[in-house]
């Protein structure tokens, strides 16, 4: 006797869809130039869209962008000036057999056909490629290129190269740059290195390894971080959460700029009950940057987010315009925003849907537990109050010192006229 089910999922065209991808082997993304997420994006959807400058296929054919289109095709041709060359054929064959290790940086809705996503590999990198060598040997450029020469075009396509949604495989990269580099000994990890942290200074100055980087933003990502120094597991749940700087100021804690540190993340709580933290500049392009590299981590599979961890830090910290003041002259904060508000906005919606780190891995666990437990020592609140109130002008000094010498003078006073009245008797 036939079974029903049986006789019916071989006439159901939709089971028989459905069966054969289900036997179909699973696609593990490989994707690590991710589209940012919608929850990010509409907090500031201009922090993630490009200025001037497409890199990739995501922002490709924009209308504000094809300016510079021909400002790649004449980076081309002066390579092949350069170079005695009269036909890009070479690199277009080397773009060709880079298409399908490229494509899979990219989410799978990439339309773009061979013949189009050829081109754009080619020009995008051998742009980014120049660009690159350009700013490391500056004899390279040319007296009329306005990337260099008119102010306001290097830092709008510095922004542009660093934008998650703006990049292109690092592999692509340096197989342009092994078949465009005359010289052997050039080195082009280090020159990328140098230009990331031209756009971002303060990341750092180790190596790191060329083979396991993906792109542009992934390189400066991995240039910032710095394995925590503990693995300790937090002392409280409560783990993303201490009082801002102006409450931890009156708890007696004190904040100071960290010297001979070059790590941007490098912060420390001491034994004495101090916060060091590195400076921070803050322009105009600061928020695009830490915006882009939260949701690299966000997309990303890693363990530590320590730039998600960095900013909770900061949004703790800043609450008023008066917690960023007292940052500013500890030296921790330059602001090139002009105004402390400007600032204070900044990091208060910096962490707006982003999703923290697991407690365990939190990079400042240390940092927190240190000043909760600082904190909940009641003499160390006294102590802080007594130099607030009494000890924070040269004038209240004065009067506390003349205070303490008038109790001692009634209190000599009143022992020498009860010894004297016993010496009567």
């Amino acid at each position: 006797m036939s079974n029903p089910v049986t006789e019916m999922s071989r006439c159901d065209p939709l089971i028989v869809k459905i069966d054969e991808k289900l036997r179909a082997p699973c696609n593990h993304s490989t994707c690590s130039i991710f589209k940012v997420p919608s929850s990010l994006r509409h907090v500031n959807e201009r922090a993630f869209e490009p200025e001037i400058l497409s890199i990739g296929p995501y922002h490709r054919g924009k209308d504000k962008l094809k300016m510079m289109e021909e400002h790649k095709k004449r980076y081309l041709q002066e390579l092949l000036q350069r170079r005695g060359e009269s036909s890009a054929s070479e690199y277009v064959t080397a773009m060709i057999g880079m298409e399908g290790e490229a494509r899979k940086f990219y989410d799978q809705s990439v339309s773009l056909g061979q013949d189009e996503f050829v081109e754009m590999l080619l020009l995008d990198g051998c742009f980014i490629v120049e660009l690159i060598r350009k700013y490391n040997f500056p004899a390279e450029r040319g007296e009329d290129d306005p990337v260099f020469e008119v102010p306001w075009f290097l830092p709008s396509i510095k922004t542009d190269t660093m934008l998650l949604e703006n990049q292109l495989p690092f592999c692509v990269l340096r197989e342009l740059f092994a078949k465009i580099s005359e010289d052997q000994n050039e080195d082009f990890f280090a020159m990328t290195l140098k230009f990331c942290l031209l756009i971002f200074p303060g990341l750092g100055d180790h190596r790191i390894p060329e083979k396991v980087c993906k792109h542009l933003l992934d390189i400066m990502h991995r240039t910032g971080y710095q394995p925590p120094d503990s693995t300790e597991s937090p002392k409280e749940i409560d783990r993303y959460f201490i009082r801002n700087a102006k409450e931890l100021q009156e708890a007696g804690i004190k904040f100071k700029k960290r010297e001979g540190s070059s790590r941007l993340f490098d912060v420390v709580f001491l034994e004495n009950g101090t916060i060091e933290i590195p400076c921070l500049k803050i322009y105009d392009e600061t928020e695009s940057r830490f915006r882009n590299l939260v949701a690299y981590e966000q997309c990303s599979q890693r363990k530590h987010l320590y730039v998600t961890d960095y900013i909770t830090l900061m949004d703790c910290l800043i609450s008023t315009q008066e917690d960023v003041q007292i940052l500013r002259h500890s030296g921790i904060i330059e602001n090139g925003l002009g105004d402390d508000r400007m600032v204070c906005s900044l990091f208060n919606n910096l962490c707006i849907n982003v999703t923290f780190s697991h407690p365990l891995e939190f990079c400042y666990n240390k940092v927190f537990d240190g000043v909760k437990e600082h904190c909940n020592r009641k003499c160390n609140v006294w102590m802080a109050k007594l130099k607030h109130d009494y000890f924070n002008s040269p004038w209240a000094l004065l009067s506390f010192l003349a205070a303490v010498a008038l109790l001692l003078f009634t209190l000599v006073q009143t022992v020498f006229t009860v010894m004297s009245y016993f010496q009567k008797d």
